[in-house]
């Protein structure tokens, strides 16, 4: 008889498959550790779920029952190494390089479908550029589904020039073309505004770049990167011919695959990254990640 284990890992959460050779039964237990527990559930703590507390790695983990964990689904740990890391911790945590801070910032992304609306200044051939980069990402990227609105009561995305109406109250003094993202407490953005100044940015080819620029920083308030070739949405220098290359589409799947935390601190993700390598590479174990709804 052989006993198979999977772990899953996300937020602190552990799940322990385990499995018979030779025979179709199979049970899984979840856990969490004691203290994320406290953060999440309200229940008290019986006498029965300190009989089934387990001690893993110093830790004390509670036994979550399946009516508690309905509402989550469990993914592979996606691996990357160490020189995309770089890349995307730069781009998607903000890294300024000073470690006291980069280790509190925090990774966001859009949990609902995107629904972009457009003022009717923002030209027909613009929209469709627009639009165009948008269904390329969405058709290649988990998760992420982008559309656009005739309305804007219908809208949680909008796009517009200075001189419009002003969509978003909060950008009402800004001076330079740019967005403003709204997120909640789990950094799930749920708005977003984006506004193109058109004494610089004075025709369609011009007006179209910028905002495709911008529109790809929003999918994740991504930080552009200074080490990366031009032609990258993700880099920090200019190019007229701005395309999405295999790296910025790389960039994008990881933050939307489910196979990662979501909403963390930069500390948590690699701290949960190392963890999930370790256990990989030490004990050999199946890593996965479970995520609430």
């Amino acid at each position: 008889m052989k006993n198979l284990f999977t772990l899953f890992i996300l937020f602190g959460f552990i799940s322990i498959s385990q499995a018979q050779e030779h025979t179709t039964e199979s049970s899984r237990k979840i856990y969490t550790s004691l203290k994320a527990y406290k953060l999440t559930y309200k229940t008290p703590l019986t006498k029965q779920d300190t009989l089934n507390f387990v001690v893993r790695e110093h830790d004390t983990l509670v036994l979550i029952t399946p009516k508690m964990s309905r509402n989550g689904k469990s993914v592979p740990y996606e691996y990357k190494d160490k020189s995309f890391l770089k890349y995307y911790k730069k781009s998607a945590f903000r890294s300024s390089g000073v470690d006291s801070t980069d280790q509190r910032q925090v990774m966001r992304y859009w949990k609902d479908p995107i629904k972009i609306f457009f003022s009717e200044s923002i030209s027909r051939k613009t929209r469709k550029d627009i639009m165009t980069l948008a269904k390329e990402i969405s058709s290649q990227v988990d998760s992420l589904q982008i559309s656009e609105v005739k309305k804007v009561e219908e809208s949680n995305y909008v796009v517009y020039l200075f001189d419009d109406y002003e969509y978003d109250s909060l950008m009402k003094n800004y001076t330079n073309s740019d967005y403003y993202l709204h997120w909640n407490t789990r950094n799930q953005i749920y708005r977003c505004g984006v506004k193109i100044d058109t004494k610089i940015f004075y025709n369609q080819a011009l007006i179209s770049n910028k905002l495709k620029e911008l529109f790809v920083s929003t999918l994740g308030h991504f930080y552009a990167i200074n080490d990366l070739g031009c032609e990258s949405y993700f880099a920090n220098c200019y190019s007229e011919n701005k395309q999405l290359t295999s790296l910025d589409l790389e960039i994008l799947k990881y933050h939307y695959s489910y196979g990662i935390c979501k909403g963390t601190t930069l500390q948590d993700f690699e701290v949960q990254h190392e963890k999930a390598k370790s256990v990989l590479k030490e004990h050999n174990v199946l890593i996965n990640f479970f995520h609430l709804d």
